[in-house]
């Protein structure tokens, strides 16, 4: 489960760009994959403005919540303390991706269309 969680408070560092209306938007029924430096993949899915699924490298499924702080995302899943994003400079959509370089290594993301699993 360590991994699991460490994998989603991952994908709430950081998207980075020009300036937005709200960080958040562009989630709203889209799934951001994460590809951890082993090549574990982590799926978020964020069904509405207030809750994510979560499939876990190892098949797994948790509930949680996030939720915009001004410029910044925050996520809550399972028993977890909430984690929130760097300020976020523009807001990711579909079709969009990066890198974050993290402790662990560099984790790739991308957004994509709809529930991804």
């Amino acid at each position: 489960m360590k991994k699991f969680v460490l994998a989603v408070a991952v994908s709430t560092v950081a998207f980075a760009g020009a300036a937005f209306a709200n960080a958040g938007a562009g989630l709203v029924g889209n799934t951001v994959t994460l590809t951890g430096p082993d090549g574990a993949v982590t799926k978020i899915y964020y069904p509405d403005a207030s809750s994510i699924v979560v499939k876990g490298a190892d098949g797994s499924e948790a509930q949680g919540t996030w939720r915009v702080d001004g410029d910044k995302i925050c996520t809550t899943v399972a028993d977890a303390a909430e984690n929130c994003t760097a300020p976020v400079e523009e807001a990711p959509t579909v079709g969009s991706s990066g890198t974050i370089e993290g402790e662990q290594g560099a984790v790739q993301w991308a957004v994509t269309e709809g529930k991804g699993f």
